[in-house]
């Protein structure tokens, strides 16, 4: 038997520098993730007692009132006389309503009565719980 070929020592060096691209590549990844799943809009929902999460929540059409009374789709404006259209192209979905806690009272009312005037009475009006 070769003892000579167990005795002998080996450099074993271990490259680190695909591990580190690797790492770089998944904390890009998870920085890019996050700041695409932001909302598109931000608003300040008002709070309320009774509110809470709804289970087996199913996909809705999301409308937002900001602070200044502007109505925004999707993170773009949108005109009340522009709703009604939004409305019909998506009956099956059930309508969900986030207002600024800072917004005029009266935009709130235009949007649900239009709403209300297209039919919508499956309006969800969006609070943060207490």
């Amino acid at each position: 038997m070769d003892d000579h070929f167990l005795e002998q020592e080996f450099e074993a060096d271990i490259d680190l520098t695909p591990l580190i691209d690797v790492i770089f590549m998944l904390l890009l990844f998870f920085i890019l993730a996050s700041t695409f799943s932001q909302p598109a809009l931000r608003v300040t929902l008002p709070a309320a007692a009774t509110a809470a999460p709804v289970p087996n929540d199913p996909p809705r059409l999301v409308f937002s009132v900001d602070a200044q009374g502007a109505l925004f789709h999707l993170g773009a404006p949108l005109a009340l006389a522009d709703l009604p259209a939004r409305l019909e192209a998506a009956t099956e979905q059930p309508v969900e309503l986030h207002v600024d806690r800072a917004a005029p009272f009266q935009s709130f009312i235009s949007v649900l009565d239009r709403m209300r005037a297209c039919g919508r009475n499956d309006v969800l009006i969006t609070a943060q719980p207490e």
